[in-house]
């Protein structure tokens, strides 16, 4: 790769992962051509993308973007890496990854930014196990609006008896 080409390429991405809600770097080595490629479909459809990157060249753009990282950053940014940047929700694509290592084992999580803070492993595979943010948002309004439903439930009951006992005594004072 020519000189301008990695600068474009750097350039690129530094400006993916400044407009990014997170990043996860993983290690694709034992994925199948195959399972790159259902990986890459199942991230598309949740708003994420999958891209094989240089480390240097990634290394160069997270720098421009964050500055400095520690250790965390340096021993992951060695081997084969990729690159899974979430545009829309930051957990769904880490989820997607979570379902593909549970099945395959693979691929291995390396470190990720989420909020501006560097996540281990370990933190990844416990955020991958999570729903996804329209899913816990969807649960958080059942459990809001679950007992004012219950409430209008029980009143309607209450003013449909009421009904029924008026129109029993209007029958009442209609046949006496």
């Amino acid at each position: 790769m020519k000189k301008a080409e990695k600068i474009f390429v750097v350039d690129n991405l530094t400006e993916t992962i400044k407009g990014a809600k997170s990043v996860t770097i993983v290690d694709y080595q034992g994925l199948s051509t195959h399972d790159v490629e259902t990986l890459r479909h199942e991230l598309r459809a949740v708003g994420g993308y999958l891209g094989v990157v240089k480390n240097t060249l990634l290394a160069r753009a997270m720098k421009a973007v964050h500055g400095e990282f520690g250790e965390t950053v340096n021993r992951g940014l060695e081997g084969p890496t990729a690159v899974i940047i979430a545009e829309e929700d930051e957990i769904a694509p880490l989820e997607k990854v979570g379902n593909m290592i549970s099945e395959k084992e693979r691929p291995k999580l390396k470190f990720g930014i989420f909020n501006n803070e560097i996540l281990d492993a370990a933190k990844l595979l416990v955020l991958s196990r999570l729903p996804g943010k329209n899913v816990l948002l969807r649960q958080a309004l059942g459990a809001v609006a679950g007992p004012m439903y219950g409430l209008v439930g029980t009143l309607q009951g209450n003013l449909q008896k009421l009904v029924y006992i008026l129109n029993q005594k209007s029958k009442q004072t209609m046949t006496s």
